[in-house]
């Protein structure tokens, strides 16, 4: 077999496979081998009927098909394995140019990845969000514990004000007319801490349990449920109590309900996890500002292919992340005044920007030929193994192929990041103070639920998705 891999642009080749006769007759005669099983004729036992027998009944190019199947998947694998700038991704096309008795040639046109040129990746100065230990963090995280830790209890007349927490029953209407999302039982809602729109918890200053009041507000412009942006409503609200909040104060005794013997023990150990916190921050701080200074000074030809790949990844996490609120992607779309399809294309950029770093990521890994060892993924399955309480053989029949070439390139990931702390200079990035700890919330967790604020043929060739792994046999 013979082959030739052309550029057709940066983007797309053609591997031009020439094959004669003599190994294009090996070919028919293995599909034979293969299918033999299937045929029977008359006066011969199945599975014993000779090739030129099956071929005079069926037609003499019986297994043609499947052989050059066959012939075109063996020249993929050559040209891959044989060429290691050559990076096929994608669903390739299969188009026959000859076929005769006398050999066959073949084209197999694929999407390709152009070869990144990086930009400088060592001996770089950059500035990274790294984070200091401060007393307030400390305070924060107490008064967090706090909070959790407060309980509210009902007073009798007593007249609501900002900071109290009300319980209502609420229907809200607009012209007259209920709308979806818009009723709730026994709602507990804080005055002055904003949760429902406009000055909706205003109107619940100053009344008492069993006041009827109705709130009138009207709903943003730009709100969510696009239903409702810009309507006027009126909600009937039953105020049921009014409770205040009942906060415990930070001494010993709060201390031993969080386990701990002394306030002071706990508030050690609450800085400790706060300084381990910090310390990891501060590391994948370092490796990111890394990874992005040379994915925004690399030039890199990004396939199309590639990017609707992670446009489905970027996708697929958004619907997982919306799952675990118990929203559906659809509905989400709905809540937030838009389609499925603009929510996909809104993400476009993050699928190129994924893209990208992945390309560099991958051209990192050539460049300092860096692979992973079989003997290093077992490492990490004992790790697992010990984490899960498991024995390693149980781990190892728990995953599958896929689950260790996530194995091999997590480890592989690490290598990189390692590669590049080790080989450039990281300086605070002075205007970065923040709490590690804290979470911003999302706008894909909200729903319109309540009167809350919301933002918005057959192919010859078998290939699987690229990989970015190198293993060894050491």
């Amino acid at each position: 077999m013979k082959y030739e891999i052309k550029n057709k642009s940066d983007l797309v080749a053609d591997i031009i496979i020439k094959v004669d006769a003599k190994e294009w007759q090996s070919a028919i005669t293995k599909v034979y081998e293969q299918q033999k099983n299937k045929y029977e004729i008359q006066g011969w036992r199945k599975g014993k009927v000779p090739q030129k027998v099956i071929e005079q009944n069926y037609g003499n190019t019986i297994f043609w098909e499947d052989a050059i199947t066959e012939l075109a998947n063996e020249g993929f694998r050559k040209a891959i394995s044989e060429n290691k700038t050559f990076d096929p991704i994608g669903s390739p096309n299969l188009s026959v140019d000859k076929v005769s008795d006398n050999g066959v040639e073949l084209t197999i046109t694929t999407d390709v990845i152009p070869p990144v040129k990086l930009a400088q990746y060592k001996g770089l100065t950059v500035e990274a969000p790294l984070l200091k230990f401060e007393d307030k963090m400390l305070e924060e995280e107490l008064k967090k514990a706090q909070a959790h830790k407060t309980t509210d209890k009902p007073q009798e007349n007593k007249v609501a004000e900002n900071g109290d927490i009300v319980v209502i029953d609420f229907v809200g209407s607009v012209d007259g007319v209920a709308f979806e999302g818009g009723k709730a039982e026994n709602h507990k809602l804080e005055l002055g801490s904003k949760s429902f729109v406009d000055n909706f918890e205003d109107q619940l200053v100053g009344h008492k349990a069993g006041d009827k009041v109705k709130v009138k507000i009207t709903f943003p412009k730009d709100y969510g449920a696009q239903a409702l942006a810009g309507k006027e409503a009126v909600f009937d609200c039953d105020i049921k109590s009014v409770n205040v909040k009942e906060i415990p104060a930070l001494d010993d005794d709060f201390a031993k309900s969080m386990g701990y013997e002394t306030l002071e023990e706990y508030k050690a150990d609450v800085k400790k996890q706060l300084e381990h916190e910090i310390e990891h921050h501060n590391h994948h701080a370092k490796e990111d500002a890394i990874l992005e200074e040379i994915v925004k000074n690399t030039n890199a030809i990004l396939p199309p292919v590639l990017i609707e790949q992670n446009l489905d990844h970027v996708m697929k996490d958004l619907q997982y992340r919306l799952a675990y609120q118990g929203i559906n992607l659809e509905d989400y779309a709905k809540y937030t005044g838009t389609t499925v399809e603009k929510l996909k294309e809104d993400r476009r950029k993050d699928a190129e920007a994924l893209t990208k770093t992945k390309l560099v990521l991958e051209a990192l890994v050539r460049a300092e030929n860096l692979t992973v060892s079989e003997k290093e993924a077992e490492e990490q399955l004992k790790e697992i193994a010990k984490m899960q309480e498991k024995s390693l053989e149980e781990v190892k029949k728990m995953f599958d192929e896929r689950a260790m070439d996530r194995v091999y390139s997590d480890i592989l990931m690490k290598k990189v990041n390692h590669f590049l702390l080790d080989n450039n200079k990281i300086v605070e990035k002075t205007e970065a103070k923040q709490k590690p700890a804290s979470k911003k919330s999302s706008a894909e967790t909200k729903t319109a639920d309540k009167p809350k604020k919301t933002a918005e043929k057959k192919t010859a060739t078998k290939t699987a998705e690229k990989k970015t792994t190198k293993k060894t046999t050491k």
